[in-house]
């Protein structure tokens, strides 16, 4: 028995020394290489490093990305080689010839990250690193609950969560990035590029480790080290790009209802904020000004005038927004121009078999546009010509995660195939499991590229609901279908908060609740915070209770009129704020 023993542990050291990887130094980091698997290492600059690992074949991740800018991607910088690793600025990356794990360290020797490796997955990519006692997740896009993410688990998958709690998850939003910091370690960002259906556990299960598992897709990963958080925000802002600079009467007081009925309600309310003496500088139509709630249409017996309605308010400072949601209804022989020439370009989605895909929203049976085809999202843009032409200040995309009525799931099936053309990419057929969680950010690109083509002196304003990493580059976004609860306040200042720390420094929310009605006392509060927030905008659904500022009476309606006064009072300075957050990516 002794003998057998000590055999199976001789070959297992053996074996273990037999599996020690090849490790060779490159220009810009290192590769790494066992019999199963290569690693690759690269520094892009100083403080972000790519990492990313395939089958010992080599076939790679493909180089390009629909979050990371291809200036980023394609960028590096000579490393200083050392047995183990390298050091690159003022961080050492070493690895571990045995299992491939990684380790980053400052170059005063203090932690900043141990035990980054790949792990077992059912059939996508996986990977772990070691979690201290004490450590901090955050970031992780509008994911509800405390600011502090340790000990939680999440789901990237984007859905439309109507009425979400504080424990709701998934929720809109996709954005795989995270900042791990405390513990007597220096901070870390973590973006993991993969579009996938994606678990984080932060400590949920093993308190000891970080597991992230996607259903498909790559091993391909960014580091970003530091001194600061500030210092991680600002790096990853760099790989995805920064929010361009929102026209300036996006700072102001925005009021939206789902929905003022007719262009006579909209005039009324316009009046009725000048006679209570209320700051105004947007309002948002929701779908009802449409005929039939198809896009690229209007009511005309609701909104016989709506080129005049939306030339008089500007005239008055008040700029429109109106929803413009991505589902084409599926109308052939009706002379419906956006399903007409969708069909007759090829731009919509399709079934696996071939066939048109077709699923009911707000229109009714409807059709979907392929955004991942750049011939697709040109064609989608220009048909924003009827709105430029009208003089709107912005479009809001929403229902785009994508959402679908009549089914469990709320979306397509997992099958529907997209064709992927352009932004780098090799010309090939996707799945709709690859492409759900870029659905909305690539709607919100079409709808921002088509806005800036039609009209290239000014800023496109576009809001989106769903959106992936990168997305900031296209669209604003704000929480979603919220509640008229206290609770939720106190959501919605977490959310922000982190919405800033992940990419997005324009952020906002449904002030007063989207469900339920808020009682005179929430939406005062609401008011009050919103009021020192990046986007402040009033809305509220169909059969909630009205929820324009002086509703609850002359007392309430001065306490928030002070409150709006002061923002704008502000306005110099949080613009200032807005360019710096434009320019450098801190929220």
């Amino acid at each position: 028995m002794i003998g057998r023993f000590v055999f199976c542990a001789l070959t297992a050291c053996f074996i273990a020394q037999a599996a020690a990887a090849d490790i060779a130094p490159t220009k810009f980091g290192l590769e790494a290489r066992n019999a199963a698997r290569i690693l690759r290492v690269t520094a892009l600059r100083d403080n972000i490093f790519h990492v990313e690992m395939t089958d010992a074949a080599g076939r790679w991740p493909e180089g390009a990305s629909w979050a990371v800018t291809a200036e980023a991607r394609s960028a590096a910088i000579a490393v200083t080689p050392a047995a183990d690793g390298f050091t690159a600025g003022n961080t050492v990356v070493a690895i571990d010839p045995q299992t491939l794990a990684l380790t980053f360290r400052t170059s005063s020797g203090a932690k900043i990250l141990d035990g980054l490796t790949d792990a077992p997955s059912s059939g996508g990519a996986a990977f772990e690193i070691a979690m201290p006692v004490g450590q901090r997740i955050f970031g992780m896009g509008d994911k509800t609950g405390s600011l502090d993410r340790a000990g939680r688990s999440f789901i990237n998958w984007n859905t439309d969560a109507y009425n979400f709690t504080s424990s709701t998850d998934p929720l809109y939003k996709s954005i795989p990035f995270f900042i791990a910091s405390g513990a007597g370690r220096a901070p870390y960002g973590l973006f993991f590029d993969n579009t996938f259906r994606t678990r984080f556990d932060f400590g949920a299960r093993t308190p000891d480790r970080i597991r992230v598992d996607a259903d498909g897709g790559a091993l391909d990963l960014y580091v970003i080290t530091g001194a600061s958080i500030g210092d991680i925000v600002r790096g990853y802002a760099s790989l995805t790009g920064r929010a361009p600079m929102p026209p300036r009467f996006a700072f102001g007081y925005q009021q939206s209802r789902w929905s003022y009925m007719t262009e006579a309600e909209v005039r009324e309310l316009v009046d009725r904020f000048r006679a209570e003496r209320f700051p105004l500088d947007v309002i948002w139509l929701d779908i009802d000004y449409q005929d039939r709630s198809r896009p690229f249409t209007v009511d005309r017996k609701a909104f016989p005038r709506i080129e005049a309605l939306i030339a008089d308010l500007r005239r008055g400072g008040v700029h429109s927004v109106p929803i413009v949601d991505l589902h084409i209804a599926a109308a052939p022989g009706e002379t419906y121009a956006p399903f007409d020439s969708g069909v007759a370009g090829d731009h919509f989605l399709k079934r696996a078999d071939g066939s048109l895909y077709v699923a009911p929203v707000w229109p009714g049976p409807s059709a979907f546009p392929d955004f991942t085809r750049t011939r697709t999202r040109r064609w989608w843009g220009r048909m924003f010509k009827m709105f430029t032409d009208m003089g709107v200040g912005g479009v809001w995309n929403d229902m785009n995660e994508p959402a679908i009525f009549e089914t469990p799931s709320k979306t397509m099936p997992l099958d529907v195939a997209h064709r992927i053309e352009g932004s780098g990419f090799t010309a090939r057929t996707a799945s709709h499991a690859e492409i759900h969680n870029i659905y909305g950010m690539e709607n919100s690109r079409a709808t921002f590229e088509g806005l800036l083509a039609l009209a290239p002196r000014k800023r496109p304003f576009v809001m989106t609901r769903a959106t992936y990493a990168g997305g900031q580059r296209y669209a604003t976004t704000w929480s979603g279908d919220n509640g008229s609860t206290f609770d939720h306040l106190k959501l919605a200042v977490q959310q922000m908060l982190s919405l800033g720390l992940s990419g997005f420094p324009f952020p906002g929310n449904d002030v007063g609740g989207f469900t339920g009605g808020a009682s005179a006392e929430l939406m005062t509060r609401w008011n009050q915070y919103a009021a020192f927030m990046p986007l402040f905008r009033n809305h509220s659904q169909k059969d909630a209770p009205r929820a324009e500022p002086w509703v609850d009476g002359e007392a309430e309606l001065a306490i928030r009129r002070r409150y709006v006064e002061e923002r704008y009072r502000l306005l110099p300075f949080l613009y200032a704020l807005a360019a710096e957050a434009s320019g450098s990516g801190e929220p």
